[in-house]
């Protein structure tokens, strides 16, 4: 990745920055507004050959599973199309989209209705790679016969993960026992995420794979 690009949230808080405080009149130009959210040179003319150029494109018409962070781009119908920023969430940054001139937040979905299709998003813009995908989390195999009042197979990888989740206290002693404060761990957990309960109980203090597997790729 370039030197000096901004990426993920660095390049989200400028675009904000922009929101309440415009340096400039962004009146169709988007593309212009985009690249220095990522402060990357000025390359192609407009959005559609940035478009056409994008050497890592996500074609896709479903805005939720666009990552934060990332030029999304629009089939309109002027000849220039349209790119925007994603914030995540379906939502993205979007010059004249609310005010002429002026950045705003607004829904993807929103802007593929009234502007025209969603075309996706690419992890470039200008020739110049902008996102990273994280990497995944490595999940540790959930331990057979791991069980509320026993100490084999240990607690201490599931006390960890709740203590990082904030479910259990960080200054909690961690031990092979699978003991009260787990337990009450757990219960939160579940509380939190109840599709992971077991049906019919009220507290439920024993993790299963499911719940587990969730816990480590989401905290």
């Amino acid at each position: 990745m370039a030197k000096n690009i901004r990426t993920g949230a660095a390049a989200i808080a400028w675009a904000k920055n922009e929101i309440k405080s415009p340096s400039r009149n962004w009146n169709a130009l988007c593309l212009m507004f985009v690249r220095k959210c990522f402060n990357v040179a000025a390359k192609y003319p407009d959005a559609r050959t940035a478009w056409a150029n994008a050497k890592k494109k996500h074609k896709t018409s479903n805005a939720s599973s666009i990552p934060a962070g990332v030029p999304v781009f629009f089939d309109t119908s002027s000849k220039w199309d349209h790119i925007v920023l994603s914030i995540g969430d379906g939502k993205c940054i979007s010059t004249d989209a609310l005010r002429k001139g002026k950045p705003d937040i607004v829904s993807i979905a929103s802007l593929a209705k009234n502007w025209g299709p969603l075309l996706g998003w690419s992890e470039d813009v200008n020739g110049v790679t902008v996102y990273k995908a994280p990497v995944k989390p490595t999940i540790p195999a959930f331990p057979k016969g791991l069980a509320p009042g026993k100490s084999s197979p240990s607690a201490r990888t599931l006390q960890k993960q709740l203590k990082k989740a904030g479910f259990l206290a960080k200054d909690a002693a961690e031990s092979d026992n699978y003991g009260p404060m787990t337990r009450t761990a757990v219960t939160k957990f579940h509380n939190k995420h109840s599709q992971f309960k077991a049906e019919g109980v009220s507290k439920d203090v024993k993790i299963g794979p499911k719940g587990w597997n969730f816990l480590f790729t989401n905290y």
